[in-house]
């Protein structure tokens, strides 16, 4: 049987700009010939996926941290919040003061009554460049919450923590560097994105390779049998693994599948 290849998309299979080096397809497709299957294992949420990925000969998808896992067309698992209790979380982030982007299936939701924020309005810019920006409106039904980013310190991502568990909703914040957090709902990640697909798949620990290059990675890469930090990972990352290839432009996808007789 083959193995079981999860990898992140920024940062590893883009590079640091976005950019999708030409070794990565290529690469892909030998594992796949030889039997291997390929699964994004990603912090995007359905709405916010590159379209440049569509050639790519994949298996499966983990997205939005383990919110919802696709292979071969099953959805295994889908986790998002109703209306109403995605409008009890806008209020908490409000009451809180934390500027929010809600990362749904659907879209990028923003809220209109929120002050300005300077982070808030680059993933706005983002979000509209690519069709996927809408303002929160108690009369969408789509605006269901999945996981968010949001900026703050730490102790006021703490009272969030709090506060949403409180509400029945917890969710944990992963630290992204000075000031940002990725929050996900407690209980979901990318590692137990691997775990739920290799039971199912009946794959051990040893079977499964992961590539990841920054602090939402941590938990697939602990996951993995075969742990691969790319060359432009944070050192935390690059500490935890078993392995550090080169970085996602000078080729490190293949030069690490090579490593591991994967191609």
């Amino acid at each position: 049987m083959g193995k079981l290849l999860f990898f992140d998309i920024d940062g590893t299979i883009f590079d640091d700009n976005r950019r999708l080096p030409a070794s990565v397809l290529p690469a892909m497709e030998k594992a796949r010939a030889n039997g291997h299957r390929l699964i994004i294992n990603t912090g995007r949420t359905l709405c916010n996926l590159d379209r440049r990925l569509d050639s790519f000969p994949l298996d499966g998808w983990i997205l939005g941290c383990g919110t919802r896992i696709l292979y071969h067309g099953e959805t295994l698992t889908s986790m998002e919040h109703s209306p109403a209790e995605s409008l009890a979380l806008r209020s908490i982030f409000g009451e809180l003061r934390i500027p929010v982007t809600f990362e749904c299936d659907t879209a990028m939701y923003f809220d209109p009554l929120a002050p300005p924020s300077e982070e808030i309005a680059h993933f706005r810019k983002w979000a509209e460049d690519r069709g996927i920006c809408r303002d929160i409106s108690e009369a969408d039904p789509e605006f269901r919450a999945v996981k968010m980013f949001c900026f703050g310190d730490g102790e006021t991502i703490e009272k969030l923590e709090a506060r949403t568990a409180e509400a029945g909703m917890p969710y944990t914040a992963i630290d992204r560097g000075p000031g940002r957090w990725e929050i996900v709902p407690a209980g979901f990640s990318k590692g137990k994105g691997i775990d739920l697909l290799r039971e199912k798949l009946g794959a051990g620990r040893d079977d499964c390779y992961a590539f990841g290059d920054s602090s939402n990675d941590l938990a697939m890469l602990q996951s993995a049998g075969h742990s691969i930090a790319m060359g432009n990972a944070e050192e935390k990352i690059k500490a935890a693994c078993s392995y550090v290839t080169d970085r996602p432009e000078n080729d490190g996808i293949e030069k690490a599948m090579k490593h591991f007789g994967l191609i």
